[in-house]
C-alpha cells in the first residue's frame, strides 16, 4: 500500500514538473519576454477589457520601478496590469491602471508623457542589431493619453515620426482604483509589419503617473531612465496562438498537486482499507 502511494505521487510530481518548470522560466530576465496572444474575436476600442484573456505584464511592486530617479509611492500611488493581442492587422495595448489620482493629463500632442499615460515601445526591423543604443528605421515611441476624463480626450502621439499621419484608436474610463486605457495601433502604421505566430518584435513599455498637472512618477517593463532612447535596453514580443481565457498560476500548479496527492492517499487508505 504504502509502495502504491508512493508510485501515484512520483506520477504526479512527473506529469507537473515541466510545466512548473515552464512557469519558473517566464520570470523576467535580463532581456525579458512576453507571448503576446492572438485575438479570438473582434477588439472594440471602447476601455473594456472583456476581450483579453488575461494580463501578460503586472507592475506592482518596486522590481518594476526601474527608473530610479522616481521616488515610488507604492502599488495604490501608482501600478498597472498590461494586456496585450494582435490579429492579422493590428496590435492592441490595454491597461488597468490603479491611481489614486487618475485622468490628470490635461497635455496633449507631444507632451502627452508629463502626465497619467503610456508609453508603448516598438521594434519592428527583423533585422536591425539588438544591441543598438539608437532609433533605426523600425524604432517606434508611442505615447496613449487617457486625457482627463472632461475636455481633453484620450489620445496618441508617435515621437521621431513626422510621417505619421493617424490611424491609432485610444479609449478610456474609469475604474473603481483608476482607470483603464485601451489602444489599437494598426501594422500598416508600423512600417507594415507583417505579423504571424512566431514571430517576434523589440518591445517595452511604461505607465507615467502625475496627480498635480506634471509627471512625478514612472515605471517601466524594462530598463533605465534612457529606455525611452536605447533600443537595447528593450525586451522581446512574441506573436502566440488565442490563449484559454482561465489560466493557471504557479502557486494554482501547486495546489492542484497537493489536493490530487491528498485524493490519492485517501483513495489508498479506504479503497485498500486493511481487513
Amino acid at each position: 500500500m504504502k509502495a502504491r502511494f508512493l508510485f501515484s505521487a512520483t506520477i504526479l510530481c512527473l506529469v507537473f514538473l515541466p510545466v512548473s518548470n515552464a512557469y519558473s522560466a517566464d520570470k523576467p530576465q535580463q532581456k525579458p519576454a512576453v507571448r503576446i496572444p492572438k485575438a479570438e474575436k473582434p477588439v472594440l476600442i471602447d476601455g473594456n477589457l472583456d476581450e483579453y484573456p488575461a494580463y501578460a505584464i503586472r507592475m506592482d511592486n518596486e522590481s518594476f520601478e526601474r527608473l530610479q530617479y522616481f521616488e515610488y509611492g507604492g502599488k495604490n500611488d501608482i501600478s498597472a496590469d498590461i494586456y496585450l493581442l494582435w490579429d492579422d492587422e493590428n496590435l492592441y495595448v490595454a491597461a488597468r491602471v490603479t491611481d489614486d489620482v487618475p485622468f490628470d493629463n490635461n497635455k496633449e500632442g507631444p507632451d502627452i508623457w508629463d502626465g497619467d499615460s503610456l508609453e508603448v515601445l516598438l521594434g519592428m526591423d527583423g533585422k536591425a542589431d539588438p544591441a543598438r543604443i539608437y532609433f533605426g528605421k523600425g524604432d517606434y515611441q508611442i505615447g496613449l493619453s487617457p486625457g482627463n476624463n472632461k475636455d481633453i480626450k484620450p489620445g496618441e502621439w508617435v515621437w521621431r515620426r513626422d510621417d505619421y499621419k493617424g490611424g491609432i484608436e485610444v479609449a478610456a474610463k474609469p475604474w473603481s482604483k483608476g482607470y483603464t486605457i485601451e489602444a489599437k495601433i494598426p501594422f500598416k502604421v508600423l512600417g507594415g509589419f507583417t505579423p504571424a505566430l512566431g514571430k517576434k518584435f523589440d518591445f517595452d513599455i511604461a505607465v507615467d503617473d502625475s496627480d498635480k498637472g506634471k509627471r512625478k512618477e514612472q515605471l517601466a517593463w524594462t530598463g533605465t531612465k534612457e529606455f525611452y532612447s536605447d533600443p537595447s535596453q528593450w525586451g522581446t514580443a512574441v506573436l502566440a496562438a488565442p490563449q484559454a481565457a482561465f489560466t493557471l498560476s504557479y502557486a494554482g500548479i501547486i495546489g492542484i498537486i497537493i489536493a490530487v496527492t491528498a485524493i490519492v492517499v485517501f483513495m489508498t487508505f479506504t479503497v485498500h482499507k486493511p481487513k
